[in-house]
């Protein structure tokens, strides 16, 4: 799951993605690297093959990961960032395939420089803590899919934070002790009432929103797509790293 920093100026916004590209797979969870069963890759290239000569989107392609599934899969790709570090490693990443274009561009500000397409991959993009900002993304993102067409979204999942902070508390009660005690060390953040009633949750110390099923259930169809899947992305437990079980929501959703 990705961190966002879209509570701080664009300027700065750009500057944080910029150092995290650097090392992406230290910085990030990435959904890439940790969806062992390969769900993502998998609707790309089943997408692909019944509609090989569309046109495909990567919006927030990052450093690039999905970018090459996608252009193995449609006739061309547009691929966009806010990051001038993930569009550099995004172009070097697709130089062996012609039909890619990459373009630097904030999707909550910048108008996007190519037509609505017939396959749309966003990968943990439309999570800025910003109300604002973040409804602004997501016309943006669902403009994009031209009727008809087929958004690919990946989120951050609520239900998965609040089994994890159930889980610190239950563990450190489990240790002995009290519930107020263990209450306030399995609190992993200091959050607003408004930040809670929106489901946004610190990620690697950055405000970032997170979504309910119910949630998205709710506004695919308001953004006029009808769910054909929504799913977990499960990422196994990793003692080395510290990371407890979790998920990402999955969705697939066509455009009416």
């Amino acid at each position: 799951m990705l961190p966002n920093p879209d509570s701080q100026p664009r300027s700065m916004n750009r500057a944080y993605w910029d150092g995290v590209s650097k090392n992406y797979r230290g910085e990030v969870l990435s959904v890439y690297h940790h969806d062992h069963l390969h769900l993502v890759q998998n609707r790309i290239a089943s997408a692909g093959k019944s509609q090989p000569a569309a046109r495909a989107a990567d919006l927030g392609c990052g450093v690039g990961h999905f970018t090459p599934a996608l252009a193995k899969a449609f006739a061309h790709v547009d691929a966009c960032d806010l990051s001038s570090n993930g569009v550099d490693a995004t172009r070097q990443i697709c130089s062996p395939f012609p039909n890619v274009t990459v373009h630097q561009l904030d999707l909550a500000t910048d108008l996007v420089p190519f037509e609505p397409v017939d396959f749309a991959l966003c990968v943990n993009v439309l999570i800025m803590p910003s109300l604002d900002e973040r409804l602004r993304a997501w016309r943006a993102v669902t403009n994009q899919v031209a009727s008809g067409g087929t958004l690919l979204l990946v989120v951050p999942s609520l239900e998965s934070v609040q089994m994890e902070l159930f889980r610190a508390v239950d563990a450190h009660i489990e240790d002995g002790q009290s519930c107020a005690e263990a209450q306030h060390h399995g609190h992993t953040q200091s959050a607003t009432i408004k930040e809670l009633q929106q489901g946004v949750h610190q990620l690697d110390g950055l405000p970032t929103k997170h979504y309910l099923r119910a949630e998205l259930e709710d506004m695919l169809p308001a953004h006029e797509f009808d769910i054909q899947e929504l799913l977990k992305i499960d990422y196994p437990a990793e003692p080395q790293a510290s990371l407890a079980p979790s998920w990402d929501w999955l969705a697939l959703a066509k455009r009416r």
